[in-house]
């Protein structure tokens, strides 16, 4: 069995910066996520890029409804 971790690649774009609720807008990870993804199981982090692509639809749509 691989114990490699990286089956799951980061989802870091290198356009790292926080919004105001401590989400990257390049990868739309929290600021927890990213402290956790070295540590982070592989379901947790294909839950985690699920995640950031859900935030960032939302934030696509909500910049769309202005």
């Amino acid at each position: 069995m691989n114990s490699d971790k990286s089956l799951t690649p980061s989802p870091c774009i290198g356009k790292c910066g926080l919004d105001a609720l401590d989400v990257c807008r390049g990868c739309f990870r929290t600021m927890d996520e990213i402290l956790r993804w070295e540590n982070m199981s592989e379901a947790d982090r294909q839950v985690t890029v699920m995640n950031c692509k859900e935030r960032r639809q939302q934030r696509s749509s909500a910049q769309r409804g202005r």
